[in-house]
């Protein structure tokens, strides 16, 4: 008897370490694909994780001159920048590839050991199925953003406060301060299954929340930046999501997953997610007086979802939970090949409506290419202020011009909370720019070089004005590098301080 349980045990050894390979081996093929990454923040995280390799733990970002940051530095992803750490070396591009594929796989795999110890069929098969139901999730999980180890994570506070596995509940809920911003999340996912605990006619126990609170506590205790990540968190929430983001507050460019998912964006990306929450939570109500993991896994999707319409970026936990919720409720039903046939018209639905848009991942461009680098080193000697009328390239420079400083990094909030009035002339200049423009990034910036990297030959309407003002200035040199850079020279700067503008600093 106990030879036959050691082999079973055994087995599931194996079976784990083989589908973890594949995982590694699907996630990295999906990495591979991307010459080059797709969006500005990858780019930063890559650069703060070079910056810890050479200067240790960082406790101040001097490298973002008018941010929040520069002087109340807490590093909110703090784990995640050091999975650069070891890779760094071999290039930012490789070194986000490489993390991208061990937070990508760790997705999968967890999904995967979720649904093996519940029981259900192919567990495999449905983690694959999460990749295939949706090119937007795609999208998200090409990405080399924190959020993906904040999927895996979620994912395994929820089935560890439901189960009543407290030893992982404890241990996710420590990595959360030290890995994302969104620490208070094992809160809400507890509170979520202590209602699904409640709806299944259970007692509402008190000791995963105290589990997840006790844990979060700590991991924001071994912080090497405890107060000012609390801080940072308060501005993250209240500021950022709530005040600006949801509150559609004017005169900040947050970017695009901030906005609510389009229709299109629902009916080609998220479509059948919809029809897999619907069915997981019709079933697992159902089934909720036997079971209540699965009614807590619906439960959870049914707020992602809603939170999804309010703001795109939130799909990259609705879809991977809906597929999960799926799983765990697929045994009411009465189809053998339920997964293999969700699997291949998850693919089809997919690759039939957005085929162009995976495909696009590969002729990503390289915004940064050697030539750029090198020009942009010789023009701008070490030490300098560069202003950029944007921040999402921000990370970008940090990598090409090492020791040089910028305006604002990851988000516009922080240089607004710390100089409102400095961030509004900024914003002017970038969307309006007056006819002193030149003269307040001299002064008031204390900036002799401008970048911008926006197309030459197809500028967007909204920083016409700006392109235009620089480069019809007589003072101003203005160097075409590519199709995608613009730097201007404004001259050597006069030895007087910067202009300092009004504003509440905090």
């Amino acid at each position: 008897m106990m030879s036959r349980l050691t082999a079973i045990l055994t087995a599931k050894r194996v079976q784990t370490l083989f589908w973890g390979a594949v995982f590694l081996l699907v996630a990295g093929a999906i990495q591979w694909q991307i010459p080059f990454p797709m969006d500005g923040d990858t780019a930063f995280h890559a650069a703060v994780g070079r910056l810890i390799r050479e200067h240790g733990i960082l406790y101040s970002f001097p490298w973002t001159t008018f941010s929040w940051l520069a002087d109340n530095y807490a590093d909110m992803d703090l784990f995640f920048h050091l999975l650069f750490v070891p890779f760094i070396g071999l290039g930012w591009v490789t070194a986000s590839q490489i993390v991208g594929t061990l937070c990508g796989a760790a997705i999968l795999l967890t999904i995967y050991l979720i649904l093996q110890r519940e029981g259900v069929a192919y567990p495999w098969l449905w983690a694959l199925i999460l990749l295939a139901s949706s090119h937007l999730f795609i999208y998200r999980f090409a990405l080399v953003r924190p959020h993906l180890v904040s999927i895996t994570l979620a994912l395994i506070v929820l089935w560890a406060a439901t189960s009543g596995q407290l030893r992982y509940l404890a241990i996710a809920s420590v990595l959360y301060p030290l890995f994302y911003v969104a620490w208070h999340l094992p809160v809400i996912l507890v509170a979520i299954a202590e209602c699904a605990n409640l709806l299944s006619g259970r007692r509402i126990g008190w000791k995963p929340a105290l589990t997840a609170v006790a844990g979060i506590t700590a991991g924001i205790a071994v912080h090497p930046h405890t107060v000012n990540l609390v801080r940072l968190f308060r501005i993250q929430i209240f500021e950022v999501l709530f005040r600006t983001a949801w509150g559609a507050k004017e005169g900040f460019d947050l970017g695009l997953e901030f906005f609510p998912e389009t229709v299109d964006g629902w009916l080609n990306g998220l479509l059948l997610c919809v029809f897999m929450t619907i069915a997981a939570l019709a079933l697992a109500w159902k089934a909720r007086r036997e079971r209540v993991l699965p009614l807590a896994f619906a439960l959870t999707t049914l707020a992602f979802a809603v939170l999804t319409a309010k703001s795109g970026r939130f799909l990259e936990y609705f879809v991977p939970f809906s597929v999960v919720s799926l799983a765990l409720t697929a045994h009411a039903v009465r189809w053998r090949f339920l997964p293999q046939t969700l699997l291949v018209a998850a693919s089809v639905y997919t690759l039939g409506l957005n085929h162009r848009f995976i495909r696009s991942f590969a002729d990503s461009p390289d915004c940064m290419p050697e030539s750029v680098v090198t020009f942009l080193q010789e023009k701008i000697p070490p030490g300098s202020q560069v202003f950029t009328p944007d921040w999402s390239s921000t990370g970008g420079l940090m990598l090409a011009l090492p020791d040089r400083r910028f305006i604002v990094a990851q988000d516009p909030t922080f240089f607004y909370i710390k100089d409102p009035a400095l961030y509004r002339l900024w914003y002017k200049i970038a969307h309006e720019a007056p006819p002193d423009s030149v003269d307040q990034v001299r002064h008031s910036f204390s900036s002799r070089y401008v970048i911008s990297f926006y197309p030459n030959k197809i500028i967007p309407q909204e920083w016409s004005p700006f392109l235009e003002r620089f480069s019809s200035d007589p003072r101003v040199k203005t160097y075409i590098i590519d199709d995608m850079s613009v730097l201007f020279d404004l001259g050597p700067l006069e030895n007087t301080a910067a202009k300092k503008i009004g504003g509440n600093k905090n």
